[in-house]
């Protein structure tokens, strides 16, 4: 049997799952280490967030938000959900949950009339979803066994259809 498709499949989510470690990681280490840098009150002081929720929470929501994501990406890995042994669960999770701080990041940027900063925004998005897209569609493997079962059953049977 031929193995390269699941072995190429293991390689794309494995990198999916790293990629994902590098941008939440540095994202949101980075505010924990360093605190609200110097410019978030300059950018941010007037609009609405400087109100509610405040600037400081609105910062440290970010970083939880980013931490957060940063977490369940760990998680896939030390699970390697990878290798696809049992059904991706937390990957698919951490995906999902990436859309909302793109979305979170993305209203920052529209917000402030950072029109360049909102389409980066708009393209990790649009990536991510794409790795979701990706993550969620049945293994090659799988979709063989379908096939195959599809061509074995009896005629007439709505499956041979």
């Amino acid at each position: 049997m031929n193995h390269l498709p699941q072995i190429a499949r293991a390689g794309a989510l494995l990198a999916i799952n790293l990629l994902f470690i590098i941008v939440w990681g540095f994202a949101g280490i980075s505010k924990v280490m360093n605190g609200m840098p110097s410019y978030f009150p300059g950018k941010f002081g007037k609009t609405f967030l400087a109100t509610f929720p405040g600037l400081s929470a609105t910062f440290w929501l970010l970083a939880l938000s980013e931490l957060l994501a940063l977490s369940l990406a760990v998680v896939a890995l030390v699970r390697a959900e990878f290798l696809e042994r049992k059904p991706t669960a937390v990957l698919p999770a951490m995906l999902a949950w990436s859309l909302f701080v793109f979305v979170q990041l993305g209203f920052g940027q529209w917000l402030t009339n950072d029109f360049n900063g909102a389409f980066q925004q708009f393209v990790y998005f649009s990536g991510t979803l794409l790795a979701l897209h990706f993550v969620m569609s049945p293994a090659p493997v799988q979709r063989l066994r379908a096939t195959e079962s599809t061509l074995k059953a009896p005629p007439g049977t709505p499956a041979a259809i």
